[in-house]
């Protein structure tokens, strides 16, 4: 299932004729990228703080943030509600891995 999601993102990027819809696109992506850094051992505690800023983005549904995140979303031309749920369905999924490979190909990385 999240294969499908991960080809409809990458179709909605790479068919945008708007540089601001693009650039908008890349904001939701990097803050997926955020959102499933791998943890490790002697993690800076800055690291897992902006960590944990990326998931509370996604999922927070009051305030400056949800609205932050409904705007950008709305920028992008994707319904802030797929994308929180593309969002959930990555973090708790066992493909955490594979959807950051993909997304750090889409955005040059």
């Amino acid at each position: 299932m999240l294969e499908k999601d991960i080809i409809t993102i990458e179709s909605e990027l790479i068919e945008s004729r708007s540089p601001e819809r693009t650039l908008f696109l890349c904001v939701l992506l990097q803050a997926l990228l955020d959102a499933t850094k791998p943890t490790y051992d002697g993690e800076p505690s800055t690291s897992v703080i902006e960590r944990d800023r990326a998931v509370a983005w996604f999922f927070a549904s009051v305030g400056v943030t949800a609205e932050d995140f409904t705007e950008v979303c709305d920028l992008a031309g994707i319904d802030p509600s797929y994308m929180r749920e593309f969002a959930f369905k990555v973090l708790k999924s066992g493909e955490v891995e594979y959807v950051r490979k993909r997304i750090n190909a889409v955005l040059g990385h």
